[in-house]
């Protein structure tokens, strides 16, 4: 998982900086399509409005229905998605992703300390990728791969994972070395066009055989 947005998010540079309060996209607090930053403070963008790269640190960012951003930035901060939204990538750190239906993301989704949820009928162009946080996706079409290194991972109903899903070895300064074996759940109408790559153990409940066949484990200590 890159780490660089954590630095370009301190920055904290952009059309729009405030602190301590809610900045709302798409009225006096911000031009609709600008960048937009805050610090201790929230960002809201209202239905059917667009904001460029978004940098919020200490601060959620809601987007309403049928809204969108470019870059998505947060450092202790959760980011709520409603229906028919679009951004180009995310990036958190401490903080959770929720996602309703029909919520594109055209690039990489990437957290460190924070669960992925996705609801119906969702798209996502590159990774889901977390470090200790959850995965939950129903009915979506992924098009690279689902990774974590201590979460767990639960796919469901008609989703589509065009790559593979992997989890990682721990030897990571963000792990702790006192997490609970991570479980993977995979639904039986779900499709894996790639493999699970296990670089660590993990809990399989997986209901598709031969999805079953696809498992590829290679941590030493593996029977």
């Amino acid at each position: 998982m890159k780490k660089s947005f954590i630095a370009g998010a301190m920055l904290v540079v952009s059309t729009t900086l405030l602190s301590g309060c809610i900045i709302h996209v798409g009225n006096a607090s911000a031009i609709d399509g600008s960048d937009v930053s805050t610090m201790l403070g929230n960002i809201d963008i209202a239905s059917g409005k667009h904001a460029g790269d978004i940098s919020s640190i200490n601060g959620n960012v809601d987007i309403d229905e049928h809204g969108s951003a470019e870059d998505i930035s947060i450092v202790n901060g959760n980011l709520d998605m409603e229906s028919h939204v679009t951004a180009r990538r995310v990036d958190i750190v401490n903080g959770d992703i929720f996602a309703a239906s029909h919520v594109t993301v055209t690039h990489d989704i990437e957290t460190v300390n924070g669960d992925i949820s996705f609801q119906s009928h969702g798209k996502v162009g590159g990774n889901i990728e977390t470090v200790n946080g959850d995965i939950h996706i129903t009915d979506i079409t992924i098009e690279k791969n689902v990774a974590t290194v201590n979460g767990d991972i639960d796919i469901q109903g008609d989703s589509v994972i065009f790559g593979d899903i992997v989890y990682k070895s721990s030897d990571s300064k963000w792990i702790n070395d006192d997490d609970k074996m991570p479980t993977l759940t995979i639904g039986s109408n779900v499709t894996l066009h790639g493999s699970i790559l296990l670089e660590r153990p993990v809990n399989l409940m997986v209901e598709n055989q031969d999805i079953k066949g696809k498992v590829v484990v290679s941590y030493v200590d593996a029977k």
